[in-house]
């Protein structure tokens, strides 16, 4: 039995922990970075560590610098106590200023007290409802990213009763302060939670597995009801709902969403995207729906790109080139540089490409002329620095983003070539989520996330998820969820030859 004092800011705490790995003594209360779920594979669980330690890990020597080293840096998933140490925790808690709760507000068919929850895989927002009208929005960052970034490595993590008692215990403190000075929990009548089908197993309490593997399985598809006092014992008078689902990747919060775009009743072509962690899409054409999901990965988010991190306090949300021709940023908060947010990512991929930076094949070109002085190289290849903030943009992280916009843009472009339209031919292009709308629309154009001709359609929907929810809060919003699963139709993108051709082809940044 080891004995670690784990600093974190001003607070202290002492643990005793049983296991080696430095990672298995933090509590909810001290936790780190672990996008990669702990396969030592994105480098972001950095301590500081002192006392007794096993040696230098490959995969601390993978990923961090001769100078982290020297300073006492490790990797708290890779780097094990062989006694008594202390752990520093160097990131900062995450800000929850940073979580998307805006979106269209309405008065909603709903008497009493009502709570809308959206579980997003980064990010949880809860909406409380009296008589029909919005009276509180609070969110938290969704404390299951400890086991991974993505939903693909959490179900890999193999915890599913860990994740689902993670999520319900966070939900019910949320519940509290959601109806603090408002109502007693006894007096809440309605709860709805939606988020994508992965979520919706883990708060279940689903074994989620088979959604990891083809051919992809869902235990439920929920449009269900229970009653409330199943998780939160103390809402004993409350029924909670969860909306349908439409796959095993295309879930409720993006029925939600289409709900909040009143998606069915456009009468001209319109195209809805979620994109984030999971790129959830939707397109409605002369009465058609069709659905797709991507697997773009969490690189839009920071979480695999080597200094990103998510949009709050200390994350670099936008670039521009200076006079000197250096780049220039601004920091969220106006504090000192942490990292790069999905935003700044996208931002500074469009200006490197303008400026032919970086070729269309994703590459950084070394003969850039006057600004081949933004340029350097370390052990892990080239970087391109951002001004003077000590934060930098690697080739490692540009082949990521590639990935990513490849997946999206592609996505889109085969549920129009499904339907026989064009992307001129859309009139309306809703951008939904806490990643995606904050997407400046002419820069996800530049780089091909998005086709060039839909960035003057952008219509932002915050988060369209909630929103949508909080319409379930009423029979007849339930009554148009289920009408929006059961006329979808799912093209899978794995099975298309043109997604898979549109895939390679997107893979360029475009430098026209």
């Amino acid at each position: 039995m080891f004995i670690a004092q784990i600093q974190n800011g001003a607070s202290r705490t002492t643990v005793s922990f049983s296991k080696e790995t430095l990672l298995s003594a933090f509590t909810e209360s001290f936790s780190v970075p672990m996008p990669c779920g702990g396969n030592h594979t994105c480098g972001k669980c950095k301590v500081r560590a002192e006392g007794a330690l096993s040696p230098l890990s490959e995969a601390e020597k993978r990923h961090l610098t001769k100078e982290e080293i020297a300073s006492g840096i490790r990797l708290a998933c890779a780097s094990s106590a062989v006694g008594d140490c202390t752990i520093t925790i160097l990131q900062n808690k995450q800000d929850d200023r940073s979580v998307m709760l805006d979106g269209a507000q309405k008065m909603i068919e709903q008497e009493g007290i009502g709570i809308a929850v959206d579980i997003g895989t980064t990010t949880i927002a809860v909406y409380t409802y009296q008589n029909g009208e919005r009276v509180r929005a609070i969110g938290e960052h969704n404390k299951q990213s400890v086991f991974g970034a993505d939903v693909i490595t959490r179900i890999g993590v193999n915890q599913p009763q860990t994740l689902h008692q993670t999520i319900v215990s966070q939900l019910d403190c949320l519940f509290k302060r959601a109806i603090d000075q408002i109502a007693a929990p006894n007096e809440v009548n309605r709860i709805v939670v939606t988020g994508n089908t992965t979520m919706l197993h883990f708060f279940y309490g689903y074994d989620p597995s088979s959604l990891a593997v083809s051919p992809f399985r869902t235990v439920s598809l929920f449009d269900e009801e229970q009653p409330a006092s199943k998780w939160f014992p103390a809402y004993e008078n409350a029924v909670l709902y969860l909306p349908p689902c439409i796959s095993a990747y295309v879930g409720a919060d993006m029925v939600c969403a289409m709900e909040a775009a009143d998606f069915l009743n456009d009468q001209k072509t319109a195209l809805l995207a979620d994109i984030g962690t999971n790129g959830e899409m939707a397109l409605v054409h002369k009465g058609q729906l069709v659905t797709c999901s991507t697997a773009a990965g969490p690189a839009l988010e920071g979480a695999c790109i080597r200094q990103g991190m998510p949009a709050g306090v200390g994350a670099i949300d936008n670039v521009f080139l200076n006079e000197d021709q250096t780049i220039g940023y601004h920091v969220i908060g106006e504090e000192a540089p942490r990292g790069l947010c999905g935003s700044g990512l996208i931002r500074l991929m469009a200006l490197l490409v303008d400026l032919e930076i970086v070729d269309e094949t994703g590459a950084v070109n070394e003969e850039c002329g006057v600004y081949e002085s933004l340029i350097d190289e370390d052990e892990e290849g080239l970087f391109i620095k951002i001004g003077d903030s000590g934060i930098v943009l690697t080739q490692r992280d540009i082949r990521q983003i590639q990935l990513a916009k490849a997946s999206i843009c592609a996505g889109i472009l085969t549920m129009l070539h499904h339907c026989g339209v064009s992307a001129d031919e859309v009139h309306t292009f809703y951008i939904c989520g806490g990643f995606g709308s904050y997407i400046d629309p002419n820069a996800a154009a530049t780089i091909g996330l998005i086709p060039a001709s839909l960035a003057s359609r952008v219509k932002v929907l915050g988060n369209a998820a909630g929103t949508g929810a909080a319409n379930l809060l009423g029979d007849s919003g339930r009554e148009y969820a289920r009408a929006i699963a059961g006329q979808a139709h799912i093209i899978e993108l794995s099975e298309s030859p043109f997604f898979m051709e549109q895939y390679v082809e997107q893979m360029s940044f475009y430098t026209e």
